[in-house]
C-alpha cells in the first residue's frame, strides 16, 4: 500500500466541501496514485480532473504510467496536453496539463465548464504560470464556480503562505516510501572547472556502488562535458545518458528507463529530474549543488541564465532520489556548514522574471496583477518595466489597457516581441510573414549553425533554406498552421526589419569597434571576428551575458539595418526634443534639438537659446550633484549663516530665516534660481554677490535684529572697529592688538551679554599672544610675563604697568601723549 492511501479518505471527505493542501515526500504515490484514486471516486464521476505539472516531459511520462494502470494508451481515460502536442479525446476524464495550457483555458473559458478539480502538483517550484492560474482559479471559486475545488500538492511547500490564500484549505500530510539515504559532504575548493571536480568524485565513488547513478548539474554545457570525460575514462563500461529540458523526446525517455544492453547507467541531469521523473534503478546520488535560474535583467530587458546554489528544499529533493529502491547514498559537492547557510526555499519566478507575460495575461482577465491572490507580488519596478515595454509596442493604451493589437498578441500564445514581428510582418507581404514564421521557430530552437557563424540571423535562414529536414522545421510548420501561412520565398534583404518589428527596443548604433548601444540604453557588443563587426546600426534578436559579466550583453542573433530602413518603417518610434543639459568639461549649459530613437541619437542640431524654465531646471540639477560646496561663498557669506544658525538658537520664539546647506538646496528656486534664468555659463554663476543673495532671505525687522544681537563688527577701546568672526558651532572671536585694548575693564560680549566674545591679543606685528574669554583677569594675571617678554621684543611700543587703567593705542610711544 502507498502511503498517500492513508489520508485518500479525508482527503475526499475534504473535496466534498472544500480544498486542500497535501504535503508529501517522493515515493508517496501523490502525483500517481491519489489522481486515478479521485477519478474513481463518486466526488468526480460526471467531472473532468486537470493536473498540472511544471515539465512536459514529466507531464509525457506521469500520462504514460497512469494509462498503463488503466490498461489504456494514453489519450483515452487518461491524456496530456503540452504546448504544440497533445493526446486527448472526448473520452479523457484526467489531462495533465502544464502550466500554461491551464491559464490559456481560463482565458478562454474562465467558468471551466465540466472540470471539478485541478490538482497544482509540485508547487513548491512556483513558476509563474502556477502562481498566476492558482490566482484565476481563486477568482473563478469566488466569483463563477463554488463548486470548483482546488488541491496543491508539493514534497516541500511554505504551507502558511498557501493557507493564506486558501484559509478553507485543509493540510494533509502523507508519509513517503523512501529508505534511508546516507549523505556525503565532500567539498572540492579548488579552482578547477565544476565539469572536472564532479567527474573526479563520480570516478572515485563509482566503484563503491553497484546500481545506477544519478548525477545533477547546473546545464547542458556541464552535463556534455563530464560525459565526454567519462566516455574517455570508462570506455563502453557503463552507460553515460544525458537529461535535459532541450534533449529530444526520445533521448529524455532512455535516460529514464533501463539501459537497453543492460549495462550500469549514469544519468547526468539537469533540476529537471529533482521531481515527478522517476528514473528507475537509482541508488547513487551526486550532487553538484549549482543550478540554472532564469533572472531578468530590467536595465537591459533579457533574461539571463545564472548560476547559483541550490535551496536546502531542492537538495532534498535531490537526495531522496537515492532513496527510491533501497536505502541510498547522495554525495554533495558542498560542505555541511554551506548547507546551513542555502536558503530554505528558491526564489519564487514571479520575483527574478520578465512581467510582460504576466501584465498581458492580466489585461486579458480585466484586471490588474495589485489585485490578484498571489503567494509573491512582482515588485513596481518589474512591472513598470513591463507595462511601458507592452506600451511601447502598442498592446497597452495610455490608461494601461488593453488594445485590439494586445488582444490579437495573446491569441497566438508566445512572447509579445515574437507576436509583433509576426503580426506586423503580416501586414507586408506573404513572403515576410512566412520569413517571419521561420524567425520565430528559430528563436525558439537552439542555433543551428552552433554559434559558429556569427551572430547574423540570415545566414541562419539561408541554412534552413537548404536543409528542410532539419528539425527546426517542425516548429516553423507549427507557425505556418498558427497563422495560416507556408512556405513562400523569403526576402532576406529585410530579415532586418522583420526584425525590428520585434525587437525595436534593440535596434543599436556602434559607440566604438564592436561596441553597440541599444535603444533601451543599454550596452551589447559582438565578437571582434564577427562578420556584422562596423555595422553602424544593428538590430538585435537575442543576447547573452555570463555570470561574471557586468558590463556590455554578448550578441547572438542580430542583423545589420540602415538608417534609411529605420525612417522608413520606424518614423512613429523617433521622436523630436529639446535636449538642455549640462555639459561638464565645458562648465556650461547646452542646448541641442535632437531626433531619437529611445536613447539613441540620430540627428542633432544647435537650438536658439534655451527658456528660462529650461535655464533654471538645469542650474538646479547641476546644483543639487555638485552641493553647496561647489557655490563660490565668501567669507562673508559663511559668517552670515553661522550668525543665523545662532540666533535660531539664541531667539528660538523668533522667526528665522535657514541658510543651513540642506535647506538652502531644498530651496533653490526661492533664493537663487530666479537670478539664474539667463546664465548659461559656470563663470557668470561664480559672479553672483552670494551675500546679497542670501541677506536678501531677511525681512527688514530680522535683519535690524540680527545686526544688533550678533554684529559683525566691534568698536574697541581705541575706536577703532574690528571684525567678529563666527564659527560654525556657536564661537565668536576678536583678533586685536593687545594695545587697543587698553582701558578695557568689562570683557567684550554679544547676544546682549549671552555670549562673550573669545579674544586674540595680537603683537604690535599682529602675531598670536594670548586667546582669553576673561580680559579683567588676564590684566592682572598672565599680563605681566607678556609684558616682560614684549617690552623686551618691542621697546618703541607702549606696556603699561596697569593696563585696565591705562590709554589704548594703535601707535608707538614717541607718537603718544602720555599722562605724567
Amino acid at each position: 500500500m502507498l502511503p498517500i492511501e492513508q489520508i485518500l479518505p479525508q482527503l475526499q471527505q475534504q473535496l466534498v466541501s472544500g480544498d486542500a493542501i497535501v504535503v508529501a515526500p517522493p515515493g508517496a504515490g501523490k502525483s500517481t496514485h491519489l489522481p486515478l484514486s479521485l477519478l474513481k471516486s463518486a466526488l468526480f464521476q460526471q467531472q473532468k480532473i486537470i493536473m498540472l505539472q511544471p515539465r512536459r516531459i514529466a507531464v509525457r511520462n506521469i500520462a504514460r504510467y497512469l494509462a498503463e494502470q488503466l490498461g489504456e494508451a494514453v489519450g483515452q481515460t487518461v491524456g496530456y496536453r503540452i504546448r504544440g502536442e497533445s493526446k486527448v479525446s472526448a473520452n479523457t476524464r484526467l489531462e495533465i496539463v502544464t502550466e500554461g495550457i491551464l491559464t490559456r483555458m481560463l482565458q478562454q473559458q474562465p467558468e471551466l465548464p465540466g472540470i471539478g478539480l485541478i490538482i497544482f502538483d509540485e508547487f513548491h517550484e512556483r513558476s509563474i504560470h502556477a502562481d498566476f492560474s492558482l490566482a484565476l482559479c481563486i477568482e473563478v471559486q469566488q466569483g463563477l464556480r463554488d463548486d470548483l475545488r482546488l488541491l496543491v500538492m508539493s514534497a516541500t511547500i511554505d504551507t502558511q503562505s498557501l493557507s493564506q490564500l486558501l484559509p478553507q484549505a485543509q493540510i494533509l500530510e502523507s508519509k513517503g516510501r523512501s529508505f534511508p539515504v546516507e549523505l556525503v559532504y565532500r567539498p572540492d575548493t579548488s579552482r578547477q572547472p565544476l565539469a572536472d571536480k564532479i567527474s573526479r568524485l563520480i570516478l572515485e565513488v563509482l566503484p563503491l556502488h553497484q546500481q545506477d547513478m544519478l548525477v545533477f548539474l547546473p546545464g547542458a554545457g556541464d552535463i556534455k562535458k563530464v560525459a565526454d570525460k567519462l566516455n574517455s575514462a570508462l570506455g563502453s563500461k557503463l552507460a553515460i545518458h544525458s537529461l535535459y529540458g532541450e534533449l529530444p523526446k526520445e533521448q529524455q525517455q532512455a535516460a529514464l528507463l533501463p539501459d537497453n544492453s543492460g549495462k550500469r547507467k549514469i544519468v547526468l541531469a539537469t533540476n529537471i529530474a529533482e521531481t515527478s521523473l522517476t528514473i528507475e534503478g537509482i541508488e547513487v546520488v551526486v550532487d553538484s549543488g549549482i543550478e540554472k535560474t532564469a533572472l531578468f535583467q530590467l536595465n537591459r530587458g533579457i533574461t539571463h541564465l545564472q548560476s547559483q546554489a541550490i535551496s536546502q528544499a531542492s537538495a532534498t529533493q535531490r537526495a531522496g532520489r537515492a532513496g527510491r529502491l533501497g536505502p541510498g547514498t547522495c554525495y554533495r559537492l558542498w560542505s555541511s556548514e554551506q548547507q546551513q547557510r542555502m536558503s530554505a526555499q528558491a526564489t519564487p519566478e514571479i520575483l527574478q522574471s520578465d512581467m510582460a507575460g504576466l501584465v498581458l495575461e492580466t489585461a486579458i482577465w480585466g484586471t490588474q496583477v495589485s489585485d490578484l491572490a498571489l503567494i509573491d507580488k512582482p515588485t513596481s519596478a518589474q512591472l513598470r518595466q513591463a507595462e511601458q515595454y507592452l506600451h511601447g509596442l502598442g498592446m497597452l493604451d495610455e490608461a494601461l489597457k488593453l488594445t485590439a493589437l494586445g488582444r490579437q498578441v495573446h491569441a497566438l500564445g508566445c512572447h509579445p516581441s515574437i507576436a509583433n514581428m509576426l503580426l506586423q510582418s503580416a501586414k507586408l507581404s506573404k513572403h515576410h510573414l512566412s520569413m517571419a514564421c521561420a524567425i520565430a521557430g528559430l528563436m525558439e530552437s537552439k542555433d543551428p549553425l552552433n554559434y559558429q557563424a556569427g551572430a547574423m540571423l540570415s545566414a541562419r535562414l539561408t541554412y534552413l533554406q537548404h536543409h528542410r529536414q532539419h528539425s527546426i522545421w517542425q516548429q516553423i510548420k507549427q507557425w505556418y498552421n498558427k497563422l495560416n501561412s507556408d512556405y513562400c520565398e523569403w526576402p532576406l534583404e529585410d530579415v532586418a526589419i522583420v526584425l525590428a518589428y520585434g525587437f525595436g527596443q534593440w535596434i543599436a548604433k556602434t559607440r566604438q569597434n564592436s561596441r553597440y548601444l541599444l535603444a533601451n540604453g543599454s550596452g551589447a557588443v559582438l565578437a571582434d571576428s564577427d562578420p556584422l563587426t562596423g555595422q553602424e546600426w544593428l538590430v538585435v534578436a537575442a543576447m547573452m551575458t555570463t555570470d561574471k559579466q557586468q558590463d556590455d550583453a554578448q550578441i547572438r542573433y542580430a542583423e545589420a539595418l540602415s538608417l534609411q530602413q529605420i525612417k522608413q518603417h520606424f518614423a512613429s518610434s523617433l521622436r523630436r526634443e529639446d535636449m538642455v543639459q549640462w555639459d561638464n568639461n565645458q562648465q556650461r549649459i547646452s542646448a541641442s534639438r535632437q531626433t531619437k530613437l529611445g536613447s539613441i541619437v540620430l540627428q542633432k542640431e544647435a537650438m536658439d537659446k534655451p527658456s528660462a524654465i529650461q535655464i533654471s531646471a538645469i542650474w538646479q540639477q547641476v546644483i543639487l550633484q555638485k552641493g553647496m560646496a561647489a557655490l563660490p561663498f565668501n567669507d562673508a557669506c559663511i559668517s552670515l549663516q553661522h550668525r543665523c544658525r545662532l540666533a535660531r538658537q539664541l531667539l528660538t520664539q523668533d522667526e528665522w530665516p535657514d541658510l543651513s546647506e540642506t535647506a538652502l538646496l531644498k530651496n533653490l528656486a526661492t533664493w537663487l534660481l530666479p537670478y539664474t534664468e539667463t546664465m548659461m555659463t559656470w563663470s557668470e554663476l561664480a559672479k553672483l554677490d552670494f551675500y546679497t543673495l542670501l541677506k536678501n532671505l531677511f525681512d527688514w525687522q530680522q535683519w535690524n535684529k540680527l545686526e544688533t544681537l550678533l554684529p559683525t563688527q566691534l568698536t574697541v577701546a581705541s575706536g577703532r572697529a574690528h571684525k567678529l568672526e563666527y564659527g560654525e558651532h556657536g564661537s565668536v572671536t576678536l583678533a586685536v592688538r593687545m594695545q587697543e585694548l587698553y582701558g578695557t575693564q568689562v570683557h567684550p560680549a554679544v547676544a546682549h551679554g549671552k555670549i562673550l566674545v573669545t579674544i586674540e591679543l595680537l603683537s604690535p606685528a599682529s602675531r598670536p599672544l594670548q586667546t582669553t574669554q576673561d580680559l579683567p583677569g588676564f590684566w592682572q594675571g598672565s599680563y605681566k610675563q607678556v609684558q616682560k617678554e614684549m617690552k623686551g621684543r618691542y621697546p618703541r611700543h607702549f606696556w603699561p604697568d596697569e593696563p585696565a587703567k591705562s590709554p589704548a593705542t594703535t601707535t608707538t610711544k614717541k607718537n603718544m601723549t602720555l599722562p605724567q
